[in-house]
């Protein structure tokens, strides 16, 4: 295997080999990217035109040299053992001794950028790479089917652990995620900090005024409206015979006091407050509870990150020991109408500051790092997602919960089963299709059963299956054999038994089972080029046994449509006579 890069420092150097993996003849690797490093090195690529290694400087256009699913060895040679090496999540040590070691990390399928850090005596040096996808086009193909997922529904393209991560920016949204507050938090905790800290040493401050009894000889500041009221009543006093009235012996007198409980530094302290719960409920975290996550890897992710948490927190309770907030009523984190949050120069910044930490992200920037799913489940949501929008283009959305959705929950993901259909209605005719998300087919004969989209008929027994593969098979044997690159062998026997398998229960006799249910089964997978697609064995299998697959991507949707339509139109006779409704966003 090559060596991709070298990277030497001051008593160390550090050399990551891999392979370069073929990619598909739809895909180039004319795309540039580039290795951005910080710090005193000498950087060293692979050049893939000539098969030589070129030393290259923070910026230099290169050719891609990392892909997901490809494994990847690791050597840090170092004359001083307390040289360390921090590697992206997934990575595993093979050898560890004082002068060297060897560690192995493969990317799964994840894809984006990726770390890594040396820290030596000399100084710290950090190095970031990118990651590219092996089975679509990272620079169109993969970004567009991320950024539908994402404007579909904001955050759920974004995961808690990732082996690689993205980059994205604040958004004005009201509804993130504990994952994106998380990174929000990283990135300007010491702003956080620092402003929150400058606040507790002068807090703005208020006047209330009060009434007070005091004895009469001692009043100052006595209104005229007050001696006038003392006067008129029986007030116990002393009459003056020069005067003939009686004063008072005690009068009210107004006194004005400075306080600290004012509506912005109510606001202050809930916004800390709500600060230091999410940083305990973030430290006491084991997975996002995420059924599709890889628990294991989540368990270590927030193991990793539970001692920068934990300083965060000891920070922010010294904060909430300031003596002021002991004058402070508690309140909510609700932004009052107030011109101290305009106009004060710390209030105005640590006010803008909340907003952004609590408004979550978009992948419309470069800003904050932020995990992303991995790129098989990317796949998976935006296959389902796009099939809503197909089948909203002739019904209307009638009703769906396959997204609950709250506040600060650690990551947002699709519910899965048949309680969450997602209803669509004809209403000229009045009749449903259902879309049901990873629907498990339980209690089978046989084996339970679970294909990803399963378009559902009015009878409640009849299903069409579309399962999300991001898998393509090109070899040479298999394009000779089937016509051109298109869904794996296994992934089309899979639909051979699916179609087999899954059954319904007979509604009359007890015990028996109805076959037949499934008309169809068909994977889906990443290839951009259809109309070279209609040449090939899987896809005439369709019309022949309706078993095959069919190449679905952002750029390539028609067969997809164009499939959907012809099942719409033999289940539902009645439509032919309906116009069809215009597309529309979808809603979730």
């Amino acid at each position: 295997m090559p060596l991709l890069l070298l990277v030497e420092g001051e008593g160390w150097r550090l050399e990551i080999i891999g392979k370069l993996p073929d990619l598909p003849p739809f895909m180039s690797t004319k795309p540039q990217t580039t290795v951005s490093f910080e710090g005193s090195v000498l950087v060293d690529a692979l050049d893939r035109t000539t098969g030589f290694m070129r030393r290259i400087m923070p910026g230099t256009s290169i050719e891609p040299l990392f892909f997901e699913a490809v494994a990847y060895d690791i050597h840090l040679e170092k004359s001083d053992p307390s040289t360390k090496l921090n590697l992206p999540l997934g990575s595993e040590a093979r050898r560890t001794r004082a002068n060297s070691e060897h560690h192995t990390l493969n990317y799964g399928n994840n894809v984006g950028f990726a770390d890594f850090e040396v820290s030596s005596a000399t100084g710290n040096v950090r190095l970031r790479i990118e990651v590219f996808s092996r089975k679509a086009d990272y620079r169109t193909d993969y970004i567009a089917m991320r950024d539908e997922v994402s404007g579909m529904l904001r955050n759920l393209a974004m995961a808690a652990n990732a082996r690689t991560y993205g980059l994205a920016a604040p958004a004005k949204d009201h509804n993130p995620t504990l994952v994106e507050w998380l990174a929000l938090i990283e990135s300007h905790f010491g702003d956080f900090f620092k402003l929150a800290n400058a606040i507790s040493r002068n807090p703005h401050s208020g006047l209330i005024k009060k009434n007070v009894l005091v004895a009469t000889e001692r009043a100052r500041r006595v209104t005229r409206q007050t001696i006038d009221r003392a006067l008129r009543r029986d007030n116990g006093g002393s009459v003056i015979p020069s005067l003939g009235i009686a004063l008072p012996r005690r009068i009210s007198e107004s006194i004005s006091s400075s306080t600290f409980d004012t509506p912005e530094n109510r606001y202050y302290k809930a916004l800390i407050k709500e600060t230091y719960r999410n940083i305990r409920t973030l430290c006491k975290t084991e997975n996002s509870g995420d059924e599709d996550a890889n628990h294991s890897a989540e368990a270590k992710f927030f193991e990793s990150i539970r001692p920068r948490l934990k300083a965060m927190e000891r920070q922010v309770e010294s904060l909430l020991r300031s003596p002021f907030l002991g004058q402070v009523a508690d309140g909510s984190a609700v932004r009052p109408e107030s011109m101290v949050l305009h106009k004060h120069p710390i209030y105005s910044r640590f006010d803008k500051l909340c907003r952004l930490l609590n408004g979550g992200l978009s992948f419309a920037g470069d800003i904050v790092p932020i995990g992303i799913k991995e790129t098989s489940l990317l796949y998976e949501y935006w296959c389902f997602l796009k099939i809503v929008v197909l089948l909203r283009s002739r019904f209307d959305l009638a009703e769906q919960n396959v997204v609950a959705y709250r506040r600060l929950k650690m990551t947002v993901a699709l519910k899965k089963g048949k309680q969450s259909a997602i209803r669509f209605v004809h209403k000229p005719t009045g009749m449903d299709v259902f879309l049901i998300y990873n629907r498990l087919f339980s209690k089978l004969p046989t084996i339970a059963q679970q294909p990803d989209n399963v378009i559902q008929f009015a009878s409640a027994e009849r299903f069409y299956l579309f399962d999300a593969k991001y898998r393509i098979q090109f070899d040479h044997d298999y394009i000779k054999q089937y016509g051109g690159p298109g869904p794996t062998t296994d992934d089309v026997n899979t639909m051979h038994r699916y179609r087999d398998a899954i059954a319904i229960p007979h509604p009359m006799k007890a015990g028996a089972w109805e076959k037949g249910a499934v008309i169809g089964a068909v994977t889906l997978f990443p290839y951009p080029d259809e109309e070279m697609y209609r040449s090939h064995k899987f896809y005439k299998s369709i019309e022949q046994v309706e078993i095959g697959g069919l190449p679905f991507m952002p750029q390539a949707t028609n067969l997809v449509a164009e499939k959907i339509s012809t099942i719409l139109t033999n289940q539902y006779p009645e439509l032919l006579s309906s116009a069809a409704e215009p597309e529309s966003k979808i809603q979730i």
